[in-house]
């Protein structure tokens, strides 16, 4: 319990520091502002020269001469030269904290809490209640007002010792709510207790929180919410419909998934990361229970998160789409692969086919300007393509090889187009897999095994000369794809 505290806890630290740097960067843009004294007039007629590259002088110097320009649009061309040379240093205020003492801060409070509750949790069952109560709603009172008090500036270590402190002020407040369902409240169900905590750590981060650039708070407000919910369709299902819970979880990881991507709120990439988690974490809930629709929910949800990755959208950053991509490409390593066993089983052409199909898909969104990155959208559906194939392996080799075979020959022909060599690659991959297996299919016996040596011997030399002819497209066609 008290490493998951500790886990949580640096978690929290990271996450704040994380938000407050980001917040802290300076501006893409350069403000550019011209050195003091630079083309001004001087007595007497004479000039001050700005400082400026040797050629831009001498160019000025002959255009002076050949009538060009005069002496006043050149001194007015030197002072922009300079300008643009001379950049303002916006100066940033000096950290009132070292970082190190800092560090050793938030190590030394880390140890501090710890032994406190290795401490308590030793005299905590001789505890009356009245006293377990004081303890825990005296110490999130105090730390609640002690991050009050913390200053406001614009020091990053203050805002990450308020974080902190409301933290650790919402774990305690979590405590207070246990102790009252069970001690006042006589609560017998641990779910009971759980959902009392989550509310409570919901509503107190919530107030915390503000609507502020407070990422902590942020965090935790909203992965409470998710929890409080899957809890209360629980309990009303009396622990007996994982899909109703896992249901509810999912539900309402996307709507705060639709509030991030609608850039609804402080840190809009936070909050698609809880959404996106709180419906792939939904989404198995629901496998657990009933395994077809949950499966699938699995991978339809994870699907669609990769899709908003992918997907143009002026509002979408670029941190958005590398956490809806993160926690996408998650949500399909454990919902597919799941997805085909279990289907293949029952249905192995149709499981296959449908594969197949979604890889055409891709293949067709990435021909189209709705994709960010067309090239892995390409190569997602290649792979896919080639994949569902074997998958209709699993109920007719027969059907698998003839099948796979004439679709490899189709992609080898797609990639002799322009921007097509990319399939060639697939189709190339798709015969070293299916004209084995079709001998080994269609050729049974100990006859077969010199036969299969010869096929497969002259099918990679002929890959490895047609990828050697076929370099340069590849390159070509990376280095295009690289730079849309």
């Amino acid at each position: 319990m008290f490493g998951i505290l500790g886990l949580v806890l640096v978690i929290a630290i990271v996450a704040t520091v994380w938000a407050t740097t980001q917040r802290q960067r300076p501006p893409a843009d350069t403000r550019w502002a011209a050195p003091q004294g630079a083309a001004q007039g001087a007595p007497n007629g004479m000039r001050t020269e700005p400082t400026m590259n040797p050629r831009l002088r001498a160019s000025l110097d002959q255009w002076q001469v050949a009538g060009l320009i005069d002496q006043h649009q050149a001194d007015a061309i030197a002072a922009f030269e300079a300008a643009a040379a001379a950049p303002v240093v916006v100066p940033t205020k000096p950290r009132r904290i070292p970082l190190v003492a800092e560090a050793l801060g938030y190590l030394g409070g880390i140890l501090g809490i710890v032994g406190l509750v290795l401490l308590i949790s030793r005299y905590w069952t001789d505890m009356p209640t009245a006293l377990r109560l004081s303890i825990s709603i005296g110490g999130t009172l105090i730390l609640t007002v002690g991050g009050l008090l913390v200053p406001s500036d614009d020091d990053s270590a203050l805002e990450r010792l308020r974080s902190f402190l409301w933290f650790i002020a919402t774990a305690a407040g979590a405590v207070v709510a246990g102790v009252v369902a069970v001690d006042v409240f006589d609560a017998k169900a641990p779910g009971v207790t759980a959902l009392a905590c989550a509310t409570t750590v919901g509503l107190h981060s919530a107030l915390l929180w503000g609507l502020r650039t407070r990422p902590v708070q942020q965090l935790t407000c909203l992965a409470a919410l998710p929890v409080a919910a899957g809890l209360a369709v629980s309990l009303a299902a009396h622990n007996e419909a994982a899909g109703a819970t896992g249901g509810a979880v999912w539900a309402v990881g996307a709507a705060i998934l639709l509030v991030g991507l609608a850039h609804i709120g402080t840190t809009p990439t936070l909050t698609l990361f809880v959404g996106a988690v709180a419906g792939v974490i939904g989404a198995s809930i629901t496998a657990s229970d009933s395994t077809t629709p949950g499966v699938l929910l699995v991978v339809l949800t994870a699907v669609g998160i990769m899709l908003l990755a992918g997907t143009r959208a002026r509002a979408r950053t670029a941190a958005d789409r590398v956490v809806l991509t993160v926690v996408g490409a998650a949500g399909l390593g454990q919902g597919l692969p799941l997805a085909i066993v279990y289907f293949s089983r029952h249905g192995g052409v149709a499981t296959g086919l449908v594969v197949f199909a979604a890889g055409v898909a891709l293949i067709l969104l990435a021909d189209s300007e709705v994709m960010v990155a067309p090239l892995v959208t390409r190569l997602f559906g290649g792979a896919a393509i080639v994949g569902g194939l074997a998958v209709t392996g699993v109920q007719s080799a027969a059907f698998a090889t003839v099948f796979g075979l004439v679709a490899a020959v189709a992609l080898i022909a797609i990639g002799t187009l322009p921007d097509r060599v990319l399939m060639s690659l697939f189709g190339s991959l798709g015969l070293l897999v299916n004209v084995p297996w079709a001998i080994a299919h269609f050729f049974p016996g100990e006859g077969r095994a010199p036969l299969l040596i010869l096929v497969s011997g002259m099918l990679i030399v002929v890959v490895a000369v047609w990828l050697t002819r076929q370099g340069g497209r590849i390159r070509r066609e990376f280095r295009h794809f690289g730079h849309t």
